[in-house]
């Protein structure tokens, strides 16, 4: 009967322990002899000349043991066939792929034909040496080894490795299979697959209005070069609208795309209208997705998401997640508000439907975010829904407002801070998330996270995808605030005449705060707005008082004006690190804003240490994106006001990954 794997195993670790008390034997008997040649010739006591041999020889087998253990022995092809079945020997020797033998400490110890023509054909790596020198192999705990995917030359191997036997230093065989031809045509296939593409003309009806004639020939020019891109990539391109195209194109001509940072946006951009105006496009692409159905609706969220965000972009959305490509423009600012009408007139359906609203800022809300809670909230009083909004109450930047509206006996009762606002929500209730698009930054995240039904008003570009749970989604970058958003929204809907002074006051604040005084960020619809306003009623001497700040409060801002620092010429830099409470948070984006009127300053930030967290805010007079800067640092914002909160251990740290930000930021304008 032939023995087992192990039993032969056993066998040979025998043998070799029976060769290593010969050598061990053989060791001392040589020590003995030294000792006595020695003795005679030293004056050194007899009894600790024998310990120091003694010890020698001891210190001698120790390491002897040590690296016997690690190195492992090379095994002959007669000793792997003590260890295994003289057949299993046979068949890795004759076995069409590379097969190798090598122990538990990774020492290869023998390979067949096949692997000496492939794996080692090129390489001098004898027997004995560790694997771990040649493949990427790691040791799975007890059961075995992980070795990853294998290149070699340019061939691509599977591995498979398996436990031979456990016995002595245990005994493992690899088997590695050439599937280069599989990966070539997987990616071949994958290279062959369609991808999807929405193409967008901005703000096209816009356009129309005012600039017919020169607009038609831009179009013209813009879906001549929309077609070639199509023909270069082989592809498919389809007018759906008057303003949008639907593309398909194989999957590795998106590559293409990624790699030139899609070109084309630059290309369209170059087209003028009229008095140096640029059309641009917003592309959505996907190629996610098993079924032409799954990626032709990746694309649309991918479209959506360009738009939401302010146009003149490409957003790509792969398995990696959503890339963004472009954004360096400005949004451009729509004259119409049609969007408007047909929003109001949905949010007022879904209020009516609803149990409850619940109304919510951002944290550390603002004037902006708070005047548009109350117009929200005013709106919702008109379809009859019961409506509170959700704040922190002991916020001080926001109590004199809160003050002023408690004043008023329709939001005597309205404002509820955290836990009063959990107890309010059930599975009727609507959530309206105000100067916010990300349920994860709204005033209470726990609030938001327990609500299943969600609608977005706001003027920030976005930073992520939409939930599911959002119904409704108004999100108009162009605008100058979400104040001037509300406002149209309350106009539209006829309820303007039903705004009283103090509330058309908290709208007007927050226009004002997010427009500098009307210096920054206007178009026509934001004095529209302000004119509604002021026939509401909406007193600017009285709003002007919000925004006055106490003496300590300049000498604080003062401090980011000592230690500025101009970084890549035109992007000037403030730190505080010094010891500040809560209200440095205010201080510190009024002093980005008085920075940017430094000469040649085309941006600014300002850094502050806030308990735990470094803030960060991000001004730009219009030619630098500090949205896209600052999304590297996971915030975001507006093209032209931005911030960011980030966990350091000093901002003088986070000054540094900032700048790194920057740089990246001007080097892809640089690359485009």
């Amino acid at each position: 009967m032939k023995k087992t794997t192990d039993e032969r195993a056993r066998t040979l670790a025998a043998s070799t322990i029976r060769y290593d008390m010969i050598a061990w034997v053989g060791g001392g008997c040589l020590m003995l002899l030294l000792y006595a040649l020695i003795v005679p010739h030293v004056s050194m006591r007899t009894g600790l000349l024998a310990l120091l041999f003694c010890g020698v020889y001891l210190a001698a087998v120790t390491l002897y043991t040590v690296l016997r253990s690690r190195s492992g022995r090379h095994a002959t092809a007669a000793e792997l066939s003590v260890l295994m079945e003289e057949d299993s020997f046979e068949v890795l020797e004759q076995l069409s792929s590379a097969a190798l033998v090598f122990d538990s400490y990774g020492t290869l110890l023998w390979y067949n034909p096949v692997a000496e023509q492939t794996i080692f054909a090129d390489v001098d790596f004898p027997r004995s040496k560790n694997l771990s020198e040649l493949f990427d192999i790691n040791r799975n705990g007890t059961d075995g080894y992980d070795v990853k995917e294998i290149l070699r030359d340019g061939r691509v191997y599977a591995s498979d490795v398996f436990c031979l036997s456990r016995a002595g230093a245990g005994l493992f065989a690899m088997v590695l299979t050439d599937k280069t031809a599989l990966t070539e045509a997987l990616r071949s296939f994958e290279d062959k697959s369609i991808a999807v593409a929405y193409v967008t003309i901005d703000s096209m009806e816009d356009f129309l209005q005012s600039v017919q004639d020169s607009f038609r020939l831009a179009v013209v020019s813009v879906d001549d070069a929309l077609k070639k891109w199509a023909l270069d990539m082989n592809g498919v391109i389809k007018l759906y609208d008057n303003d949008k195209y639907v593309l398909f194109f194989e999957r590795a001509f998106l590559d293409t795309c990624i790699q030139n940072r899609f070109s084309i946006l630059d290309e369209i951009r170059s087209k003028q209208i009229g008095d140096g105006m640029s059309v641009t496009v917003s592309i959505g692409v996907s190629a996610l997705g098993d079924t032409l159905a799954e990626r032709d609706a990746a694309a649309k969220e991918a479209i959506d998401l360009a738009l939401a965000r302010g146009g003149d972009q490409a957003v790509v959305k792969g398995e990696s997640g959503v890339e963004y490509y472009g954004g360096r423009t400005k949004s451009i600012y729509k004259r119409s508000n049609l969007r408007s009408r047909a929003f109001v007139s949905q949010l007022n359906a879904t209020m009516a439907r609803a149990d409850n609203v619940l109304v919510m800022g951002h944290r550390f809300g603002d004037f902006d975010s708070f005047g548009s809670s109350v117009g929200i909230a005013r709106l919702a009083m008109a379809c009859g829904v019961k409506v509170n909004i959700a704040i922190d109450m002991r916020d001080p930047n926001l109590t004199p407002l809160i003050r002023t509206m408690q004043d008023i006996p329709e939001f005597a009762h309205v404002f509820v801070d955290s836990a009063e606002g959990l107890d309010l929500v059930n599975a009727d209730t609507l959530l309206v998330l105000c100067d916010v698009n990300t349920a994860a930054r709204a005033q209470f995240a726990e609030i938001a996270a327990k609500v299943r039904k969600i609608a977005i008003v706001d003027h920030h570009r976005k930073i992520e995808e939409v939930s599911d749970r959002v119904l409704l989604s108004y999100v108009d970058p162009s605008a100058s605030s979400t104040c001037e958003l509300v406002t149209e929204m309350l106009d539209c809907a006829a309820a303007s005449r039903d705004i009283t002074k103090a509330e058309a006051d908290m709208l007007l604040s927050g226009i004002l705060l997010d427009t500098k005084q009307f210096t920054r960020n206007t178009g026509t619809r934001t004095f529209s707005a302000a004119q509604i306003l002021r026939g509401a009623g909406a007193n600017p001497s009285d709003v002007y008082d919000f925004f006055k700040i106490a003496p300590e409060d300049l000498s604080k801002e003062a401090r980011f004006h000592t230690d500025i620092i101009i970084y890549r010429d035109s992007i000037a830099i403030s730190c505080c690190d010094a010891e500040t409470d809560e209200s440095y948070r205010i201080i510190a984006s009024k002093a980005a804003d008085k920075m940017l009127t430094l000469k040649d300053v085309e941006a600014s930030f300002t850094l502050v240490r806030i308990g735990e967290q470094i803030h960060i805010s991000g001004r730009s007079s219009g030619r630098i994106n500090v949205q896209l800067i600052l999304e590297q640092l996971h915030g975001g914002g507006h093209f032209d006001v931005a911030g960011a909160q980030v966990l350091g251990t000093s901002a003088t740290a986070v000054l540094e990954r900032l700048k790194s930000a920057i740089d990246n930021y001007l080097d892809s304008i640089t690359d485009q």
